[in-house]
């Protein structure tokens, strides 16, 4: 039934941007205008998205975005200092009671687990998936991506790199995202910096796969053009049909496109009640 039902979205305004596409494209839903409208709430870091959520009078559906999960588990601040905090305790029993929640990994849905509120596993992708083909040409010294968001290379890994490149070095390692210079030593660590969204597609969809190195996080826009491409990606939190950070020594033997793994994920994608 509710399939047939007109859905709005609700963003949280601390979600930020970097997506391929919006919501409304990709899951045709409309701006949240009405509290009486079935509604999902994509992302919940703070009081205010929680009260919007609470005066919510028609059928609410969580998205937890990654973050937002660890900001319900410290508290939600009530002042600048985070001095004053609300403990989740509380809220996590309203939700539990009031909405249904979505996550896109068993990391999430465990961290929700420790609040008691349930959850189901279901990634998203904001892009167009009709744009993204199998793309993947086998290479005796494959290209692995990865980016940053805010220059936040602590939370995204960056530090693991040099690392990886050191006891790889018949891989290549591309960086995208960052605005101040990033230093490395390592001839097969490659730094594009900040790039428009078209030009990271156009040369990584020719690469063999992304790298992602956040210990909790939701499902990257980047895992899923990868697996979509017929890449191999590899992450650092465990994904059906991906590589984990001890396999990446076996790309230069992936010869076939990840068939399998792009099937996986075309089933499973954005398949959500307010998803037409």
């Amino acid at each position: 039934m509710r399939k047939n039902i007109q859905w709005q979205c609700r963003i949280a305004p601390s979600l930020g941007d970097g997506f391929d596409g919006t919501p409304n494209e990709v899951w045709g839903t409309d701006n949240y205008i009405d509290n009486k409208r079935p509604t999902v709430f994509f992302g919940l870091y703070g009081f205010p998205d929680f009260y919007a959520l609470w005066r919510h009078k028609g059928i609410k559906e969580i998205l937890w975005a990654g973050s937002d999960i660890t900001n319900l588990k410290n508290g939600y601040w009530m002042d600048d200092e985070g001095m004053i905090r609300i403990n989740p305790e509380a809220l996590a029993v309203w939700i539990r009671r009031n909405c249904g929640c979505w996550v896109e990994n068993k990391v999430e849905q465990m961290a929700l687990e420790g609040l008691t509120i349930p959850s189901r596993i279901t990634p998203s992708f904001l892009g167009n998936i009709k744009d993204y083909k199998i793309s993947y040409k086998h290479s005796n010294k494959p290209k692995l991506y990865t980016s940053v968001s805010g220059d936040d290379f602590v939370l995204y890994g960056w530090y693991k790199i040099e690392e990886l490149a050191q006891n790889n070095p018949n891989i290549e390692f591309h960086l995208y995202g960052n605005t101040p210079k990033w230093e490395n030593k390592k001839s097969n660590i490659i730094v594009h910096g900040r790039v428009s969204n078209e030009q990271m597609n156009k040369e990584i969809k020719n690469m063999q796969g992304a790298l992602r190195l956040t210990e909790f996080d939701g499902f990257s826009e980047i895992l899923a053009k990868s697996i979509l491409w017929g890449q191999w990606p590899v992450s650092l939190i465990k994904y059906p049909y991906m590589l984990n950070l001890d396999e990446i020594k076996l790309l230069p033997s992936k010869r076939e496109p990840n068939y399998k793994g792009r099937e996986y994920y075309l089933g499973i994608i954005n398949q959500y009640p307010w998803s037409k």
